[in-house]
């Protein structure tokens, strides 16, 4: 009776498996836009994040090289939301203020304006480096951003879903860090689990580990939920981990409306601001400086 029990449960075995298979085969993924929307709602909401109004970010920071090395360094961002621009950073060991009014760069480098043309847009692009992952999954709103893809995956033996994201080549300040990013949420509640980009390899030796950024000790930021600690880990050219990390412990501020004021606006008198180097006609001689 016993053996004959035996093929029954196997083949009851065998149907749940199919069964368990099958339902993982019909998850229907939601589209990018709800996965965004389900994703902010789960850390306050679009609307809340972008009535913070002007906000002050003060970030520790020590990072461990991958020789072994360990470094330590502040830095302040300020951002109107949604970000990333207006928006400001200072680094008081660089002794740099650097700032976008929303329409172009400027910095001050040791109390004296940075006269070169890169700095109108590259200010932007340091700014966004920073924030872009600390400010997930709001983030994924910015102009430059696009979730091109949602499937479900695992990450740490957690379901997500896992987005597919797609960065304009100017997204950041150097080719160098990836523009092709994945984003994992809770497949259950939406809520933000990790984020990851690629190593690159420009060629000619010049090559930059990828990153997998991790959060926690969340805290509440007006209305919204920001991470209190936000943790970077190095990746290989194949994604496993290195030696190489980061930690940032992170402070929030909301500021008076009228702080934008003082923050944004360019304090460099028009004559030493950089212009963009204009483009002269074909065929026209080349001056020098005095002739």
């Amino acid at each position: 009776m016993r053996e004959n029990f035996r093929p029954l449960v196997a083949l009851a075995a065998g149907v749940l498996s199919a069964g368990s298979l099958l339902a993982q085969s019909q998850v229907v993924s939601p589209t990018p836009s709800e996965a965004v929307s389900r994703a902010s709602a789960a850390a306050g909401g679009m609307e809340a994040f972008n009535a913070l109004g002007v906000v002050e970010v003060k970030i520790q920071r020590e990072e461990v090289t991958q020789d072994g090395t360990t470094t330590n360094q502040t830095k302040a961002f300020f951002f109107q939301a949604p970000g990333p621009t207006p928006g400001r950073t200072e680094d008081p060991q660089l002794k740099v203020i650097a700032a976008d009014d929303g329409n172009s760069g400027w910095a001050v480098v040791d109390g004296q304006p940075d006269a070169r043309p890169s700095t109108l847009y590259m200010v932007k692009r340091l700014i966004t480096a920073d924030l872009f992952p600390l400010l997930l999954p709001f983030s994924l709103t910015w102009e430059g951003a696009t979730v091109t893809g949602v499937v479900p995956a695992e990450a740490g033996g957690k379901p997500v879903w896992r987005l597919t994201v797609i960065l304009t080549r100017t997204f950041f300040f150097t080719p160098q860090i990836s523009t092709s990013w994945t984003v994992d949420l809770d497949r259950r509640t939406f809520a933000l689990v990790r984020a990851e980009s690629p190593a690159t390899d420009l060629g000619k030796g010049v090559k930059a580990d990828g990153m997998r950024f991790l959060w926690s000790d969340p805290v509440r930021v007006g209305n919204i939920t920001l991470p209190g600690v936000q943790r970077l880990i190095g990746l290989d050219e194949i994604g496993r981990e290195m030696s190489h990390s980061r930690i940032d412990r992170i402070t929030y501020k909301v500021l008076p409306a009228q702080a934008a004021e003082k923050l944004f606006p360019n304090p460099i008198p028009p004559a030493q601001r950089p212009k963009m180097p204009g483009i002269q006609p074909p065929g026209q001689p080349e001056t020098k400086p005095g002739g």
